[in-house]
């Protein structure tokens, strides 16, 4: 019986503590409560792709709280010795996260300089977050905050639920996470259809695990290599980070092109140059319209409005577009890869749709009194 006690007793020392980090560093209770904050960022997307409220509201009922409240655990566990592991996991899942998203992003930058619009969805968030009727730098600054956030996000909840596992598990959460995507609505709201483009999509998701997972692997030398660089290291990258992407956004000013733009008609208005729209995005309700002016001396046809509208050079055209249902469709006036712009369709955009009804009813007005003038002469006289 005694030999049988300390058997019992040595099994419970080696077998205890594998047992707790399974749990999550910090406990249960806290692994889980962090891994779900983690998630939070991202549902403001899932949402809006299921049309059950505005993007704004999730993100600023849900996002921006629970990176808050992340922020605040990050803090607090430094302080608390016996939290030192969840520190642990949160510092590391925040800088793997950050990495993982950063490499994500250079992987996909070749096929976007082949004309292939990978980060388009990213403009989005912001236009969504700010309920905008169109892009500027300040929705450019927004969206790319909500796309590293959401990486530092999922980088936290893999963390605190799998520090010191093998680093080729982080892998398979990356294309859980992208396979998530594929089989929610939020893929045929952003077209993410077709071999090519869900294979760059896996893909980058690799990428995005690699580093991920090698600083998961082993937390506590992690965080001993950031501590020798500095004592803040972690709220130092981040806010770096930050900085490029308001170097780079410039929310303070808005260029030329896009105020002549946005000044076209009121509501979702764009000036097309080049081939392209100032602003690139432009937010409508369900079945909503856009103005836009055609500042070339070419015209462009645009297929993907209904009737496919034709720009004519030097004057403003009304374009509709039928989607009923949230939707980012690609609006080209040539084949050229940059050209057009992009139409965001959000139904729960309701403020703007009794003068939107009235755009299309005027386009239709318009359609009928060019088939009548083209059936008789200007005093009605036959031709």
């Amino acid at each position: 019986m005694a030999e049988r006690a300390r058997g019992e007793q040595r099994t419970s020392t080696v077998v205890g503590p594998v047992v707790r980090a399974r749990l999550g560093p910090g406990g249960r209770g806290a692994a889980i409560l962090c891994a779900l904050l983690g998630l939070l960022p991202v549902t403001p997307v899932l949402a809006w792709s299921y049309g059950l409220a505005p993007f704004a509201v999730w993100f600023w009922s849900a996002t921006v709280p629970s990176l808050a409240l992340l922020a605040a655990l990050g803090v607090a566990t430094a302080r608390r010795p016996h939290r030192r592991r969840l520190h642990r996991a949160l510092v590391v899942g925040a800088v793997g996260g950050l990495l993982g998203t950063l490499g994500y992003d250079l992987f996909r930058v070749p096929f976007a300089l082949a004309g292939v619009r990978l980060f388009a969805p990213i403009d989005t968030y912001g236009v969504l977050a700010l309920g905008a009727d169109s892009s500027d730098p300040r929705t450019g600054l927004l969206g790319w905050a909500f796309h590293f956030s959401n990486g530092i996000g999922f980088g936290i909840s893999y963390a605190v639920l799998a520090s010191g596992r093998r680093w080729q598990w982080a892998l398979a959460w990356g294309l859980m996470i992208e396979t998530l995507v594929v089989a929610s609505p939020v893929a045929g709201v952003y077209a993410l259809r077709g071999p090519g483009l869900i294979a760059i999509a896996y893909a980058g998701h690799l990428a995005y695990g690699t580093p991920l997972g090698l600083l998961a692997a082993d937390p506590e030398r992690t965080v001993g290599r950031l501590r020798e660089v500095g004592p803040h290291t972690t709220a130092y990258a981040l806010l770096a980070v930050l900085l490029v992407l308001v170097v780079w956004q410039r929310p303070f000013g808005t260029p030329a092109t896009v105020r002549a733009g946005q000044r076209v008609a009121p509501g979702p208005s764009a000036l097309v140059l080049d081939g392209r729209f100032h602003p690139q995005y432009l937010r409508i309700p369900a079945h909503g319209c856009v103005d836009l002016h055609n500042g070339d001396p070419v015209p462009y046809t645009l297929p993907a409005a209904v009737g496919s509208p034709r720009l004519e050079p030097g004057r403003t055209t009304t374009a509709c577009f039928a989607a009923a249902g949230n939707a980012v469709l690609r609006v080209r006036t040539s084949d050229r890869p940059y050209a057009g712009g992009f139409v965001i369709v959000d139904r729960t955009a309701v403020a703007d749709r009794q003068a939107d009804a009235n755009r299309t009813a005027a386009v239709d007005r318009a359609a009928l009194a060019d088939r009548t003038v083209s059936r008789s002469g200007p005093e009605g006289a036959p031709r």
